[in-house]
Formats: C-alpha cells, structure tokens, sequence
C-alpha cells in the first residue's frame, strides 16, 4: 500500500531537511509515508504475505427518517432497524500485522435518505479508558483515535474525499490522491457525533449529497473504511487494504448506491459572503527608499464567492474580492541561508476545493504565486472519464509593488490555467492517465506561458511510472517599470520530467529524473532552479519480526544529484539510515550521510572556477505518541553547510552547522491543546570557528477548545537571526509576534472571527534621516536601521464574518 510520500522518509530531502515530522498528519498512516508495514519472518527475503482479498459490497438501503446515536442503544442498533441498515464486519490490519483480524472488533452501519449518506462506526474496545481522544479545533484528531470513510463516488480509484471523526465527534475532512495522500486544506459542510460508552466508543457521519460530487446516475461508488487505534500503531480497513499492493484506492470495495437519482443531491448553489472590520498601523515598505507608517480606523471590506454544481459533478466557483486575509499561519521553517526557495502550502479556500484537478508530475501551478485577487473564477470536474479545470484570476499585487507615476502602478497580473487528463484502464487497472496542461500569466505587455503533456501510468499493483514535458515562453514585462514579474529579455525552453515509483510490503523505491533547461521559467508555478539535470533516488526495505518491543525495521537510502547542462555539478545528496518502528507510534531513526554543493562564477560569486563542498553529517530523527497526552516529533543534525550570503565581494565558505528541529505537543486537559515549536540553526566557520550566524524560532501555540463551534487560541512567536557582519551579509534581526483569536466555526464558510495581531522588530525608532522640509529619505543614511530595541511595525485589531447559503 503506497501511503503520502514525503520524498525523504525518515531521513533527508534533496533540498532541505525533512519537514514530514512536523506534519499534523503524523499518525501511522502519515508516519508511513515511505514505509510499507505487512509482515514477514526477519530473514534476507522476508516471507510473502497473502494475497489481497477481493472487494468487497455492501448495500446502502433508502431510510424513512433520520438515524442518531440514539438509536443504538448499548453499540446495537434498535431492533426495528435490524434489517433496514446495511452492515459491515471483519476490519482486516495494513499495520502493524498486515492481513491479521483487527485487534478490537470493528462494525459499520449504513443507509441513506434522499438528502445525506448516514454512516454509524461501533469502535468495540476491551479498555476504554485506554481511548485516545481531546475537544480540539475541526481537524486536529489525528493523534487520537478516529474513524476514517474514503468515498470515491466516481470509481476512478484515484481521488476521493476523506471524512474522520474521533471519540469527542470533532470532524477532518481531506480530498484524497493516490499519487499524494491526504490534504487537509480540503474543507465540507456535514454533520458528525461521538460518544465513548463502556464497550468502547460510536461516531455518527451525517454526510449530505450536496456536499458530495458524484454521477448523475448514481449508481455504483467506491469505498474505503479504516479505523485507527494509536496506542497499538495500529489501522484497520474494510474491504482489506493490503501493504503488498500500491495505493488505497485501488483496492477499494463497492457501495450500491441505488436510486441515488432520485435524491438531492450535488445539485446546488452556494453563497459565502463576508465582511471585515479592522483598525490597523504598520509599516509600509512598498517603496523601500521611503519607509512610512499607515493608520487605519474602522476600515471595512466586504466580497464572497459563488459556487454552482451542474450535472452533479462539474463545479463552478466565482469570487469577488475574495476573503484572503490571514487568520492561519505558517508552520515555522529554516528560511535563512537556504539554496533553492521554500515551498509553503495553500491555506486560501478559494484554491482548495478539487486543487487536484491541476495537479501534475512538475507544479506548474502554486496558487500562492496568487497574492492579492480581485476577481476570479473557475471551473473543475469530472464528465464520464474526463477532468476538467480551468482557472482565471487576477492579481492586484505587481502594481501595487511600484510607486505612483510608475506606468504599472496599480495595473494588474491576469492567470490563466487549463487542465485536462482522461482516465485509461478499467477495474482494478485503474489509476493510468494521460493530460495536458496550460498556464499563462500577463502583466504590463509581459509574459509567462508554460504548456505541455504529462501521464501516469499504473503498471501494476507495485509499479506506477509518471512523465511530463512542458515548454515556456518568457518576455519582460515593459522595461520602464520599476516592476520585476518576469526576468529580462525573452526566454524560452524546455523541462521534463520522468518518476518511477515501486510499493510493496517490504521494498518501496522512488527515482525522479527531471531537466529543466537554461531558459525554462514559471511564474505561475513552483520550480527550485533552472539549467539542471537531476535524479533522486529514494529506497527502503523492511523487516517486521514477531518481537514485543518493535513492530518492525528497516533500511532507507537517499541519493540526489544534479548537474547543470554544462556539465557542472551543482549538488550530490547521500544519506544512509535504519529506523525502528516501536508501539505507541514511535519511530527511532539514525542518519548518516554525505552531501555536497558546488558553486562557482555561473552563480554570481567571485570564484574563479566552480568549487566543490563537502559536508558530513550525523543525527537522529525520532517521533512518537508515548503517553495520550503528549507527542514529540525531534531532528538533531550535526552537519556541513555552505555560507551563500558571504559578505559582498567575498566567495562562499564551508560552515560546520548544528541544527534542531523539535516540535511537542501536550493536552493537560480535554479541551486544551498546546503546541510548542523550536528550530535552531547555528553555524561556525570550519576555519577559525567563529560564529557566522545563528537562527532560532521559538513558538507556543494555545487552543482552549469551550465547544466544537467555539474557541480560543493564542500564538506567540520569537524569530531572531545573530550575524557575524565580518562574515556574512546577513543582517541581524529580532522579532516577536503574537496572535490572539476567538472564533465560532459551526461549520466550514460560516465563521466568526475576533483577533488581535502585533508584531515588534528590531529596528531603530528613526526609521530613516527625512530630507528638510520633505516627508522623503535621505538616500545618504540608513534606511530602517536596525537596533537594540523593539519597533511595532504592525498591530490589527479585526471581526471577520462569514455566511454560507445553500440552495
């Protein structure tokens, strides 16, 4: 079974240390990303497991009325509706004995009305009082236990919709992919109990066809159930959902969904207005030679989105001014001195729903390139076995960049995207495809087109290959503009990419080979690096003994190398680690390794030819849940790194660097969720020692759940950067944010927020010398000097609001 792959498991990615520890998603199922669990005797070949059983069916009979937990009195359903629900029985184990029967008893009970789909999980459990389960905000369950039904209501047994529902009745919900697992940012209107009882505990899953996208016909749809029990490692799936086979949704089983027609279903339209009321005072650094402050009193904003479903299945969305202020924020990461850029997820709602639609081998579309829409619109969806998505928007955000007077000032960005794949193979062959795609982004006589093909190909249960082949066509945008969308000049190229991929119950592999030419760009999309010929080449293989103190180990090996196209090797990754997998979803993992980066004159330094640096490193990774209060995630790195922000007309150097990335997190109490973040990056000149730079992020975040719908939370956040300035054109900064939120959820798009924000820098209180008798800089002095003390360089005070109506 192919879980979510993070690309370096347990040990380190190609371009930055692995992150997937700090995932929220870091129960076994995401804990597995590149592991296959089944198992086997610990000897050289570990011994085959059985063969996946058939799919399984069950039959969703049309209700009279309504169901609740009410009606199972004891985990049994009342006698009257003995013979009106459809059941399921024997959850088979994927981790940690892949085929053996769950270690608790598992049933499931179905039927539907003519508006939703009600599905009632009875989690039976010999020690109740060993139930994980905490009050906390919709979506942060997945270190307890929870139940889980993956829907694929188009049997493409390639994407489907997730819902999950814990002890407390707190929802998840994901649009899922087999190529890349479950994401989070997916949100949908349904309905959800839970309740722990002395045999163990129930969920009730109200699921309305409005929220659901599915044929005209109804019909047939595809199905997956799985329960998760966190203090054995342990998940359990209806139909058997096998380690031995690649992807969940291709061992999917079937239910009958007959006379769904007559239902009301995906039939609907949607509006989400909202409205936005702030006071705010920040520091405005549009033009950075003429820092200033604005204050804002009472300032309002209003717009909305409108969604319409034709056919059931193809979605229409529009929006207004859409609502992209920030309530959420960003999972901390080491962005000083980094190589290549860092990728940051979409939180937006307008981006999320069928995000998949585009999804390609190569991201040739990162809607956080999207920074400030006016207007946009966009359809997805699915018609027999085509998908569809086109996407226009606007961004106010590149004329925004430029003072008054400029040419571009206040002009605006336009994206245009085309998506369109048709799905090939039949049964359980599914899961192959081949597609097109196209971007377009236009500004100021500028531009950025990128098209091309791309495929999957699901060779069998183990194999799958990917490809894509896309060419760009670049031009600047007019040159007497201050404004920098596109690079200068006229650039064009082309960029392919080629991954195999191979899941089993004990070997998996992964081997990208992409080449990205010189003149290749994506302003739409997210690429590290041009003029580059790489391969990543990524490997484990398990053993799981019958042993009480781990469930099973393994070997993972991570290689990386790149060369640009004129024979220059620009990196060479290589990490060696064994992990152990203990209960309790602990994971212990060693690494070892070698890594190298080269630079030279084509990279801007003054080297007068490429060098190479050579950087060792140890560590340890470890993560785990050993107490249902509290789970830690650690990386500690001693390592080599090279210095790319020497001091201006020096070359880079080789650093010795320390680093720790540490997340724990502690529920001292049902309702109270208390998340707590450190990085540390500290880095020493390897001749002499001195220090070069240190960066460190401490963060504490604070969620007091009072219901589902109501809650309270308070993050506050210390980012601080100490620079050698003999060593490094690094400046050295301090900041500290804090963040207070009271937010009322009933449900996804309505929404009330009340929030306060302020963040302090270190920059000096004259934040520039004025030139006599004018508001403007002197060029001649420092501009936004730093210094000893704190500035507030922006606070809001905000109420937000939003509404969603369905019809």
């Amino acid at each position: 079974m192919k879980f979510r792959r993070t690309g370096s498991g347990w040990g380190l990615g190609a371009f930055a240390l692995s992150l997937s520890i700090f995932s929220p998603a870091t129960g076994l199922r995401a804990q597995v990303a590149t592991q296959q669990q089944g198992q086997a005797k610990p000897s050289v070949v570990p011994e085959t497991p059985p063969k996946p059983q058939p799919a399984s069916d069950a039959k969703v009979p049309l209700l009279d009325h309504p169901i609740s937990l009410a009606d199972f009195p004891g985990m049994t359903p009342r006698p009257e509706l003995q013979d009106k629900l459809g059941h399921l029985v024997n959850f088979i184990q994927n981790t940690p004995v892949d085929g053996a029967p769950g270690t608790e008893s598992t049933e499931v009970y179905l039927g539907r009305t003519t508006q939703a789909l009600y599905i009632v999980f009875l989690c039976f459990d010999q020690h109740p009082e060993q139930i994980r389960t905490h009050l906390a905000r919709r979506e942060n369950i997945l270190k307890d236990d929870y139940v889980t039904v993956n829907l694929d209501p188009f049997q493409d047994r390639q994407r489907g919709v997730e819902f999950q529902v814990n002890p407390s009745g707190v929802q998840a919900d994901a649009a899922w992919t087999e190529a890349n697992g479950a994401d989070y940012s997916y949100d949908q209107v349904w309905d959800s109990e839970g309740r722990i009882t002395r045999k163990g505990w129930m969920a009730l899953m109200v699921i309305p066809f409005k929220s659901l996208r599915f044929p005209p016909r109804g019909g047939d749809w595809g199905v997956v159930f799985w329960r998760n029990l966190p203090r054995n490692s342990e998940n359990d799936f209806w139909p058997r959902v096998s380690a031995n086979v690649n992807g969940e949704l291709s061992q999917e089983g079937t239910l009958h969904m007959d006379g769904l027609a007559g239902a009301t279903g995906s039939h609907n339209v949607q509006l989400n207005p909202y409205a936005l009321g702030q006071n705010e005072h920040s520091l405005q650094t549009v033009d950075p030679n003429n820092p200033y402050f604005s204050t804002r009193h009472l300032e309002g904003t209003a717009g909305g989105e409108a969604k319409a479903v034709i056919r059931d299945s193809i979605v229409l969305d529009g929006t207004v001014n859409p609502d992209f202020s920030d309530v959420e924020s960003d999972q901390p990461q080491f962005t000083v001195d980094q190589r290549f850029p860092v990728y940051f997820p979409e939180l937006r709602p307008f981006f999320l729903e069928n995000a998949s639609y585009f999804a390609t081998p190569m991201t040739l579309l990162y809607t956080r390139n999207i920074i400030r829409p006016e207007f946009g619109g966009r359809i997805t969806g699915k018609v027999g076995r085509t998908n569809l998505g086109i996407l226009a928007v606007d961004d106010r955000e590149p004329g925004q960049t430029v003072q008054p007077g400029d040419p571009l000032y206040n002009k605006k960005a336009q994206f245009y995207v085309g998506r369109v794949s048709q799905d090939l193979g039949t049964g359980k062959n599914k899961g192959s495809n081949v597609g097109l795609m196209y971007t377009d982004e236009e500004f100021g006589g500028g531009f950025n087109r990128v098209g091309g093909a791309d495929f999957t190909w699901r060779m069998n249960s183990h194999w799958t290959a990917l490809g894509q082949m896309v060419e760009s066509a670049t031009r600047q945008n007019r040159p007497d503009s201050a404004a920098t969308v596109f690079p200068s000049g006229y650039n064009a190229g082309p960029a392919s990419d080629l991954q195999v991929q191979r899941s089993g119950h004990s070997f998996s592999l992964f081997d990208e080979y992409q080449d990205v030419s010189r003149g290749f760009v994506t302003t739409s999309g997210f690429f590290q690096t041009s003029n580059i010929r790489s391969d990543h080449l990524h490997s484990t293989y398990q053993w799981f003994p019958k042993h009480k103190f781990y469930q099973s180990f393994g070997l993972e090996t991570n290689q990386n190398i790149a060369y640009d196209h004129a024979g220059n090797r620009v990196y060479h990754y290589s990490t060696f680690d064994p992990f152990w997998l203990l209960p309790r979803d602990i994971v212990l993992a060693p690494i070892f390794g070698q890594n190298s980066d080269t630079v030279g004159p084509q990279n801007g330094y003054p080297l007068p030819a490429n060098h190479n640096f050579t950087e060792n490193f140890g560590g340890i990774v470890a993560r785990g849940q050993p107490w249902s209060q509290m789970n830690f995630n650690l990386q500690a790195l001693r390592s080599g790194n090279v210095n790319y922000n020497p001091v201006t007309g020096q070359a880079p150097f080789l650093l010795n660097q320390d680093s720790v990335q540490l997340l724990v997190s502690i529920n001292p109490i049902k309702q109270l969720t208390d998340d707590n973040t450190y990085l540390l990056d500290r880095d020493h000149a390897t001749h002499g020692g001195q220090l070069v730079y240190e960066t460190q992020v401490f963060r504490t975040k604070l969620n007091y759940q009072f219901t589902r719908a109501w809650s309270a939370r308070v993050i506050m956040e210390y980012d601080s950067t100490l620079a050698n300035p003999a060593l490094t054109s690094l400046q050295r900064t301090k900041q500290v944010q804090t963040q207070a939120l009271v937010t009322w959820l009933p449900h996804p798009g309505t929404v009330l927020y009340i929030g306060w924000n302020n963040n302090l820098d270190n920059y000096d209180h004259q934040i520039c010398t004025t030139i006599a008798g004018t508001q403007q800089c002197n060029q001649n002095y420092p501009i936004l000097p730093r210094g000893k003390n704190y500035l507030n360089d922006g606070r809001q005070l905000f109420v937000k609001a939003s509404y969603l109506i369905r019809f």
